[in-house]
């Protein structure tokens, strides 16, 4: 280890913290002609800084010092301040560090040391012994009755189908079989195991019966047949010293709290392959959730293929030095990147359809457009436009304009090949977060604003949301969008409104008539820490949200039952943004067992949830979860943070 890097926390005041960053040439030779990158999700503020300049672009962060030269065993040594909340984790630091040359070429590679942090250690949280559950369903039925005794799956046990409906079904559950038992149904044998029609079931209802005779299955939907079939797969368990597999002896009669139970994966921030996507959808399918929101693009990354514009991929899809889109977040010294083809995602939607899921698309705008714009500048990029705006990613050129006439063919362009490769009736713009003073000094969207009679920004906000719902519309969909998409007063209540704010805006919006799907980032975002310790891996700028906060969240707690606005309320959604979630092993620890905790929020009625409950059937549960080698965090272990 040659170089160093240190940063420390020198006061906290929010919201401005001061920090003391220190570089170490732990070499015998001097430094020189240098410059120092890397990797802060924080804002510093540039007149801030001492003893050199700082540019910062998003996350990607370059530091020219006032002298060129570290003498051998020395350091050099600077302060900033950011704009920040007080610092709590080691995560919140910096992420990597390289030295480079007076021309962005990396001349050495740095060693980066953990912050050192403030605030004091908080006391960790844990949870109660529990008695394990002999029944560990996730999420738990509405209805169940347990009989004495079991009946046995075996190498003679075959489905039998009475109706269409249950063939993906019926599929998805052979081929669970096979992978979480290396169990196999003969094609010709007892008619053990029985799908038939019941008319009679609402869309997700099912009803399933252990007798000593078999399994019954009975569902009026393809959806509710995936629902009996992910019940049954978690009442099995193996016969000792046996091929065959028992399932006790039970009827559940069940169906969901809410008819829109989704998940939210950020793939822009950090491209995930097509088998992790897989990976979580066919989770999704085994907790009984029926939706993946699947976030396409983002400021740092393009991942859908449209074909009349092939620069946003090649462009747009990645990062890094030796790209027109600076490193961030991660892979500081290496390009980075990568995007689902057309074909691909069909693969996907037809993986999803199989297990009762729906994949609804989203396409971020008009903010949170980076990577559109640098890859399409001859259609997005205003030079005359000299407006001055930072954005909550500190970024200062990623918002459309809607008074470019080159938006609305990319619109055009884009929502088509979208509306036309995804199923979904519903497709997601974002709206989110576009930030104060974007199209202040912009001639164009100044003569936009006093033609339509426009008196605040917001108005082109809505100018340009209302296009795009107008389009969808025209293509046989329905636009989705978070609560900012009703800014400026301009798309219609066949909107639907995700709101991620709280649920105080949730309901704001349901009373002005929109449909609402809740997604308080205070509850259900994924990437918040789960715990207090400074080694937690995560975000906390929501909430420190622990499985028992997660699970404890209770939707609309404080709306009657007979309020009329519960009729707006769709459903419920939990989200994984993916800035700081690499990796394989990182998704597994933010999203296991906290995901079903989430399921059992949206499924299980109100008066069946009960925390202790939960555990107890979890304890059970989390031998399925071994079985499957997903690396959960520990929820009965407190060291078990990674570090």
């Amino acid at each position: 280890m040659s170089y160093r890097v240190d940063l420390a926390v020198l006061s906290e005041q929010k919201p401005f913290c001061r920090f003391g960053l220190t570089l170490h040439n732990l070499s015998d030779q001097d430094l020189t002609d240098w410059k120092l990158q890397f990797i802060l999700d924080r804002y510093i503020l540039p007149d801030s800084v001492t003893h050199a300049e700082c540019q910062q672009i998003g996350s990607f962060c370059s530091i020219t010092p006032d002298t060129n030269k570290i003498a051998a065993n020395q350091y050099f040594y600077c302060e900033f301040t950011l704009r920040t909340a007080p610092l709590r984790f080691y995560s919140d630091g910096l992420k990597e560090a390289l030295i480079v040359d007076i021309h962005g070429q990396v001349k050495h590679t740095v060693h980066v040391t953990p912050i050192v942090l403030a605030s004091p250690f908080k006391q960790r949280t844990s949870l109660p012994d529990v008695v394990e559950s002999s029944i560990s369903l996730i999420p738990k039925p509405n209805s169940m009755v347990l009989d004495d005794g079991y009946f046995h799956l075996t190498s003679t046990s075959q489905i039998t189908l009475q109706t269409s409906l249950a063939d993906k079904a019926a599929a998805w559950l052979e081929s669970e079989l096979t992978s979480l038992f290396s169990f196999s149904l003969n094609p010709i044998g007892h008619s053990d195991i029985v799908f038939r029609s019941n008319p009679t079931l609402d869309e997700s209802e099912y009803k399933l019966k252990v007798k000593a005779s078999g399994v019954t299955i009975e569902a009026g939907s393809t959806s509710g047949f995936v629902h009996a079939c992910a019940t049954l797969l978690q009442l099995l368990k193996p016969v000792e010293n046996s091929l065959s597999l028992s399932v006790p002896l039970i009827t559940v009669n069940d169906s969901p709290r809410f008819k829109y139970r989704g998940m939210m994966l950020d793939c822009a921030r950090h491209f995930h392959s097509v088998e992790q996507v897989k990976y979580i959808i066919n989770h999704l399918a085994r907790y009984k959730f029926n939706t993946f929101h699947w976030h396409l693009t983002d400021d740092e990354g393009w991942r859908v293929e449209i074909k009349a514009f092939p620069e946003l991929t090649r462009t747009g899809a990645f990062r890094g030095p030796n790209q027109i889109l600076e490193p961030q977040f991660s892979h500081l010294g290496q390009d980075y990147g990568g995007f689902y083809s057309q074909d691909e995602i069909r693969d996907v939607i037809a993986y999803a359809q199989d297990r009762g899921i729906t994949i609804i698309p989203e396409i971020d705008i008009p903010g949170h457009c980076r990577a559109a714009i640098k890859s399409l500048p001859h259609l997005l990029f205003d030079e005359n436009d000299h407006s001055i705006y930072r954005s909550i990613q500190h970024y200062s050129d990623n918002v459309l304009s809607p008074a470019l006439e080159g938006t609305y063919t990319f619109l055009d362009t884009v929502l088509s090949e979208i509306s036309q490769l995804f199923p979904a009736k519903l497709v997601h713009i974002g709206a989110d977060e576009v930030p104060d003073g974007v199209w202040s000094d912009s001639p164009k969207c100044q003569a936009l604003m006093l033609e339509m009679g426009y008196q605040d920004s917001k108005e082109l906000q809505g100018h340009l949301l209302r296009y795009a719902e107008k389009k969808l519309h025209s293509l046989g969909k329905r636009m989705v969008g978070w609560e900012e998409a009703q800014h400026g007063n301009k798309v219609s209540k066949d909107t639907v409104i995700y709101s991620w704010l709280s649920e105080d805006a949730a309901l704001t919006c349901a009373k002005q008539g929109f449909d609402v799907i809740l997604q308080p980032a205070q509850s259900t975002y994924l990437d918040m820490t789960q715990d207090n310790s400074p080694f937690e891996p995560g975000v906390n700028w929501a909430s420190v949200i622990s499985l028992e906060k997660a699970y404890r969240y209770e939707p609309l707690e404080m709306v009657a039952d007979s309020d009329p606005i519960r009729k707006r309320i769709l459903g419920i959604q939990c989200a994984l943004w993916c800035e700081i979630i690499i990796h394989q092993s990182r998704i597994d620890y933010m999203v296991f067992p906290r995901l079903s905790a989430i399921a059992e929020v949206g499924w299980t009625q109100k008066s069946h949830r009960h925390w202790e409950d939960y555990l107890s059937r979890l304890k059970g549960h989390l031998t399925l979860l071994d079985k499957q080698d997903v690396k959960y965090r520990q929820p009965w272990d407190n060291d078990n943070c990674e570090k």
